[in-house]
């Protein structure tokens, strides 16, 4: 009896013990969270916003966002509506929203802001564990933050791990007639403090410079929104990009908007969400 006493006690035993390592190993699901103001580097323009969806983890893809501001102003918070867009229709992305260094008549000059994405991707890939997020990236930017988006993901995405790339209103190539030959003053002295020097006296840093120029064969699948009345922006800076998209055979989606300016509202607002939307969407499907 004593025996036999002493078999059940362990046996009960060990399934109690089996029982509670079982609840151990069995997870809570992520809850969403944000933190803003993080940093990534030791300047102050040198952070950003990241908000992390629910049920989170190391598969989960992550959307960059990009402000714009003629890379000498603007702010993160510029691109809040497309925070609040994003998560309503794809919830399963996490989102960062990025400051970079802004270019001065003195400092931060080109390519300072590509140093600063890639020193970003970087510093988000070393947290990655922790955030329970994967490396797969969807960028996103507006104007000046589109020309960044665009130049980094066509230079800099030689792991492949920048799977999407969408430009609203973006410029895409510095060399364009439109701009060098407009006689505009403001474009000239703009392009020569971001490049540091004049399209005569060195035109291949405006090539460089031109996300044009860097499309190949390996380039990743590309959004665009261009609109006709564009202020900023000629026409040809999209349809341009979006023939060079289609000589090298890259999956992209081109939309022009012919009676809208720098950037719009309402029903085209949401048309462009909508693409934006399906677009990601169908590629990490199909990752």
């Amino acid at each position: 009896m004593k025996f036999k006493f002493l078999y059940y006690f362990f046996l009960i035993s060990g399934l109690f013990l089996v029982s509670c390592s079982n609840e151990e190993d069995i997870k809570e699901p992520l809850v969403a969270v944000e933190y803003f103001d993080k940093k990534y580097g030791n300047d102050t323009e040198q952070n950003y916003d990241i908000y992390l969806p629910e049920n989170r983890d190391l598969n989960t893809p992550v959307i960059v966002l990009v402000h714009g501001g003629s890379w000498v102003g603007g702010d993160k918070s510029d691109m809040d509506s497309f925070v609040d867009n994003i998560k309503n229709v794809l919830p399963q992305f996490a989102i960062t929203n990025i400051n970079y260094r802004l270019l001065t008549i003195t400092d931060n000059k080109h390519p300072t802001q590509i140093d600063d994405i890639d020193l970003f991707i970087k510093d988000l890939s070393s947290i990655q564990q922790e955030n329970q997020i994967s490396n797969k990236y969807y960028f996103l930017g507006v104007s000046a933050g589109a020309h960044l988006s665009l130049l980094y993901t066509y230079t800099k995405n030689n792991s492949g791990n920048i799977k999407a790339v969408c430009s609203i209103v973006g410029p895409t190539n510095f060399t364009d007639p439109n701009y060098i030959n407009s006689g505009n003053s403001n474009f000239e002295l703009l392009a020569t403090t971001f490049l540091g020097d004049t399209y005569q006296n060195n035109p291949q840093i405006y090539e460089d410079a031109s996300p044009l120029f860097q499309v190949d064969q390996s380039s990743a699948p590309s959004i665009l929104f261009y609109g006709g009345n564009d202020p900023l922006i000629p026409s040809t800076q999209g349809k341009d990009l979006d023939q060079k998209l289609t000589d090298f055979n890259i999956m992209h989606e081109f939309t022009f908007y012919p009676n809208e300016g720098h950037g719009w509202e309402g029903v085209n607002a949401i048309d462009t969400m909508t693409k934006i939307t399906a677009f990601f969407k169908k590629i990490e499907n199909d990752q």
